[in-house]
Parts: structure tokens; sequence; C-alpha cells
């Protein structure tokens, strides 16, 4: 039938993956992640344990993961229309004036938060950004408005494309992070703003292949009949953790273990305030990506991300 999107021919929708841009060699640079068996039943779930890496003083890489964020700055900002395939220094470097202006670099922004979180979906999901919501902005002092990031991945095993709505908090306290997470996305659905970040997905789509913005709206808009898109919401969930003040002046070999051992700990207790606030959430059929990453202040990590962006 015409227009419609059988589940067996997805056609150039499986492509998406060879649009990530985040550097995976980064990530393995900066982050690391801890291996637990934890679930919360009935919930489609994955809990990841992330955490920054040590450097050789024993230092958290904070400052180092605030400068890969903003070297990403332009593919996190810009769509492929916007960047115009730039060949020379002077075009790079006015693209990332270009970036740089969109950003709010107000203290208690949470920009910072939502380009990490960006930076997970792409270098561990695997999910490309297809919408760049930050170039859609009329007034740089404002918000993002909807979603932290739309981002999207055809899943070869269940034959489907993966849509990934993105909610960042990063504050103090790890339960009112959890709370104010499941409170937006609440809002999210309640609001209907799902059905407006799906429009924005056809008409903003980020790349510039018209065959693959094609066949990712044949997913999306659902006046179309086949197989619609699979709704997730991934959710970066930071953290102050006094733990880093505990560590005393070990040796890095020995530090790095003590610091997982503390981590893994804790974890059972994430997985608890996990559960608790989906035992209160009324969208447990969406699927869910959250991603836990202590800080010793998410405040530094504030400072830093806009120092380098500065």
């Amino acid at each position: 039938m015409a227009g419609s999107k059988p589940r067996n021919n997805p056609g150039p929708v499986t492509t998406l993956s060879e649009y990530i841009e985040c550097s995976r060699e980064k990530y393995d640079a900066c982050l690391d992640c801890i291996e637990t068996d934890l679930v919360i039943d009935d919930v489609q779930v994955a809990l990841r344990f992330h955490h920054l890496r040590f450097d050789g003083n024993g230092l958290p890489k904070f400052q180092d993961l605030a400068n890969c964020l903003a070297d990403h700055l332009v593919e996190y900002c810009l769509s492929a229309r916007r960047r115009n395939n730039p060949t020379q220094p002077h075009d790079f470097a006015k693209l990332h004036r270009e970036a740089r202006g969109l950003l709010r670099k107000v203290k208690t922004s949470g920009e910072s938060g939502e380009i990490l979180l960006y930076f997970l979906m792409e270098s561990v999901l695997g999910a490309p950004q297809i919408v760049a919501k930050m170039e859609l902005k009329t007034n740089r002092k404002m918000e993002v408005f909807g979603s932290d990031g739309i981002h999207a991945k055809w899943n070869e095993k269940d034959n489907c494309l993966d849509l990934y709505f993105g909610e960042a908090k990063l504050e103090k306290n790890v339960s009112s992070a959890l709370e104010n997470a499941f409170a937006s996305i609440e809002k999210f659905h309640a609001d209907e703003t799902v059905n407006l970040e799906f429009g924005l997905v056809t008409s903003h789509f980020k790349w510039s292949d018209e065959k693959v913005r094609t066949a990712v709206v044949q997913y999306v808009d659902r006046q179309k009949s086949g197989a619609d898109c699979r709704i997730n919401h991934a959710c970066l969930i930071g953290f102050n953790w006094d733990e880093y003040t505990k560590l005393g002046t070990l040796q890095l070999e020995a530090l790095e273990r003590e610091f997982k051992l503390r981590y893994k700990n804790h974890a059972s207790n994430l997985q608890k305030m996990l559960s608790a606030q989906f035992a209160k959430c009324d969208r447990k059929r969406f699927r869910f990506e959250i991603f836990f990453l202590p800080f010793r202040t998410v405040q530094e990590f504030r400072d830093a991300f806009i120092k380098a962006v500065s």
C-alpha cells in the first residue's frame, strides 16, 4: 500500500547508526560504568551506573569531561543544514562561535546535563540525535522546551524504530533528581508534548539525507499505516555524592577499586529509590534508560562546563 511503513522492509532507517557523532574514544577516556544485575520488576528499564574516571593523580576527571562536551558543541547544537559542510579552519571557528552563542551560560542552567545526556545517548546507546533543538531557540536566554533531546536508532532484534526522549536532572539530592525527572515525564505525556516532539522530527530532522528523513517519518507519523516507533525515556540522574571525600589519598589503583566498591554498594540504594518512583508512575508501558552519575558536586561540573565553553 502506498505510504505504508511495512515491518519487514525498514529501508534507509536502518542506517541511522551512521549519523552518530560523539566519540566513543573520548567516552572511554572520561567515563566508565559498573556492572550490576539489578533490575526493577514489571518495568522495561536499563539501570546504568556510570562514573567519572580518575586521572593519574587520583582526581575525578570533571574538567576533562566538560572539555570533551565543549568539543562536541557544534555537533550538539547545529543541524547539517546549518553547518553547510565547512572546509576551512575559520569556517569551523565560526560554527563553534555560533554554537556557543546559543548557550545561556548561567550557573544554574541545565545545559551541561543536557549535552552530557546527548553524549551518553550517542556513545553508549548508539542512538544519534535527530533534532538539534538548540538551534530552534528564538531567545538564547530561554531554556529548550519539551524533552532534553530527541534521538533514535533502529532496533534490529525487535525490528522497530526506538525513539528516545531525554530528561536530564543534575541536583544535589538524588531523590529530588528522580522525583523531578518523573514529574517531567508525566507532564510530557499529560500535556501531549510528545505529539509536538513527533512534529519536530518531521519538520526539523537534523540530517540532510531526504531518504533517511522520509524513512524515519514513516515510523513517527502515526497517521500513516504500518509500524509505529517505540517510545523510550532516557534519563540522566546526576547528584552530589560525599563518598568522594572519604577516599583519602590512596594510590590510584587502590583508589579506583575502593570507589567502585562503594559505588556498587550504593547502587542497590539507587535501585530502591528508582523502584519507589516507578511504583507511583503511570507511564510504565514505555521503556526507560536510566543513567546514574555521582559528582563531588553538580555545581562544580556546571562551573567546569561554563569555563569550557566561554
